[in-house]
């Protein structure tokens, strides 16, 4: 078992707060190192002829998954002394007044560092990926793992995935109050997963179909360092 940060968008974050996600698929590429403990082994085509694929999965039941999301604080730029970027700009660093963290935007914040005024102490916005794991909190257990192609997502999965209705904006999974002329049929949330694919990784990424990871997990409200190993 480890214990493994991972980016989720605010939507992602609320449907997981609202109970309607258990599943994330992440692209994988093949590996060609030799045949290792953990390793997944995919194989396509006929009997004799076919392709055998081998990946290295990043996640294995059991493992705990600290979610990283964007969220607020209070702090304030001051110049890295003697430190400089790529491009020859003053590098700063981002200094914290407090411990107190905001997930809900406050009345006001900046989303970077205001140019005019960094020093003075103001609420901010900040990148998931800045986010460090004593701030997390939620936490993902583990429950399955496995290695497809991208468009083998049932309809099931597809809802468990946490995707709202490519038609109305509702959940795809039929318990919105607010039905619309799709009935919020099964067959609607594979197609609104594939519109959030191409979203997120680009026009034709859905055709490509790629070979994806897909982690089913259990969503404990808690720091990581406060859920039982």
């Amino acid at each position: 078992m480890a214990d493994r940060p991972i980016l989720f968008s605010a939507a992602m974050i609320n449907a997981m707060l609202a109970g309607r996600k258990t599943q994330t698929r992440r692209l994988i590429a093949t590996t060609k190192a030799d045949t290792a403990p953990g390793q997944i082994l995919i194989f396509e085509g006929p009997r004799f002829g076919g392709t055998a694929y081998r990946f290295d999965s990043r996640y294995a039941v059991g493992d705990r998954i600290w979610i990283r999301e964007t969220y607020f604080q209070r702090d304030h730029w001051e110049p890295v002394a003697g430190r400089q970027t790529k491009g020859g700009r003053q590098k700063w660093a981002f200094v914290a007044a407090d411990d107190e963290i905001l997930f809900d935007p406050p009345a006001s914040f900046r989303k970077g560092r205001h140019s005019a005024d960094p020093a003075t102490v103001a609420w901010h916005q900040r990148l998931g990926r800045f986010m460090p794991r004593a701030a997390s909190r939620l936490t993902l257990i583990v429950d399955d793992v496995r290695v497809e192609r991208l468009q083998a997502i049932s309809d099931e999965d597809a809802i468990a995935e946490g995707v709202t209705c490519w038609v109305c904006g509702g959940p795809a999974d039929g318990t919105s109050e607010n039905d619309c002329a799709c009935f919020h049929t099964k067959a609607v949330a594979v197609a609104s997963y594939a519109l959030l694919w191409e979203t997120l990784h680009g026009a034709g990424g859905w055709d490509a179909n790629p070979f994806v990871v897909a982690v089913r997990f259990r969503v404990v409200r808690g720091n990581i360092d406060q859920v039982p190993a």
